[in-house]
């Protein structure tokens, strides 16, 4: 466009850079903010901006340094979007110290921290594990003239949940809806997530009936949730029930709640299991690698060999591998049984290319 005359003006420009970065082709947009640069054409702070968030998502924080040091040669200030990006990057790749060192200099370049600004270092305490942390970030945002968000209080209760702090999770659950807050699907997840996870089975159901009572019709995504849960807690009859009740709610069970359910079944229902991975083909939703990793294991840790041998069989012929916690506990057979006990040959042709 520039060679033959034509000339787009900066939002143009800055549509392209967007249009590159949304394709993963940051490299590409790199290139030409460089040609742009190479042609004497001014660029804003929101055009580097986008590469900024590109490189941090991607956890290319190193390259996104260096943009913002191009940016600052060329008298472009970063702004709070620069530093927001830039502070969500160091979190995303573990650099906490970094997020917060850049977070805390944001007043003495003449930037406010935003909601954003917290809710990205928020979730980088947590993903550290550091709840302490978080949770005094959390407390400050009022004391600065912020209002939380949904995204804040998601954060802060993944945060806890992970923590095993349950009954901190579920009253900051109260002080969300308080303070007229609106729960999303996240929300939900995350506290169904949190409460399973730490068998509170039975509050999980709880906030399930709530959801729906408010005209929130779970996901899939929910309902795997609470399929797991049960599962690992040996309530396979209840997770079987909500399994059957899913097409009533509109739900197709998909990949990962077959298999859930399947990894179960293969714990001692060997039967139940391969009807339903029968089934599970015939919905439409085929099984995948995982699936007979997880039912091999389940039949393997209690000893079922002559019932793991026919699932060898079956991945074979699909053109599965086995992943490596299949392989310690085929290892785990062979030094106690003998060699007899495990279908060599097959074990070999199934282990991963390299």
């Amino acid at each position: 466009m520039i060679d033959k005359g034509i000339s787009p003006d900066i939002v143009t420009y800055s549509s392209m850079v967007q249009g590159l970065c949304n394709f993963g082709r940051w490299k590409d947009a790199k290139d030409l903010i460089n040609e742009l640069m190479d042609h004497k054409i001014s660029l804003d702070v929101i055009t580097f901006n986008i590469l900024v968030d590109a490189f941090c998502k991607e956890g290319m924080v190193k390259e996104a340094e260096d943009t913002v040091e191009i940016m600052m040669q060329r008298n472009v200030a970063p702004n709070t979007v620069t530093y927001n990006a830039l502070i969500d990057g160091y979190s995303l790749v573990g650099q906490i110290d970094k997020a917060r060192k850049l977070f805390d200099s944001m007043p003495g370049r003449g930037l406010k921290p935003c909601i954003i600004s917290y809710n990205s270092l928020i979730n980088g305490y947590c993903k550290q594990g550091k709840v302490e942390e978080a949770w005094r970030l959390f407390l400050e945002v009022p004391c600065k003239g912020l209002e939380y968000d949904v995204v804040t209080y998601n954060t802060m209760l993944h945060g806890l949940f992970d923590a095993r702090r349950c009954a901190d999770g579920l009253k900051l659950f109260q002080d969300m809806q308080a303070r007229h807050v609106f729960p999303n699907l996240v929300t939900y997840n995350t506290l169904l997530n949190g409460l399973c996870t730490n068998k509170m089975i039975a509050e999980a159901f709880s906030f399930l009936d709530g959801m729906e009572n408010k005209g929130v019709n779970p996901d899939i995504t929910i309902c795997s949730v609470l399929i797991h849960g049960l599962c690992k807690d040996g309530k396979l009859e209840i997770a079987g029930n909500l399994f059957n009740s899913l097409p009533s709610k509109g739900l197709q069970p998909n990949v990962q709640i077959y298999t859930t359910i399947i990894g179960s079944l293969c714990q001692g229902l060997v039967e139940e299991a391969k009807c339903l991975l029968a089934e599970m083909g015939k919905s439409g939703c085929m099984p995948d690698s995982v699936t007979f990793n997880v039912c091999i294991q389940g039949l393997l840790k209690r000893k079922l060999l002559v019932e793991a041998k026919t699932f060898f069989d079956e991945m074979y012929r699909r053109g599965f591998s086995l992943d490596s916690a299949t392989v310690s506990l085929i290892l785990d057979r062979l030094q106690y049984k003998g060699h007899d006990s495990i279908p060599l040959e097959t074990i070999s042709k199934l282990l991963p290319k390299i």
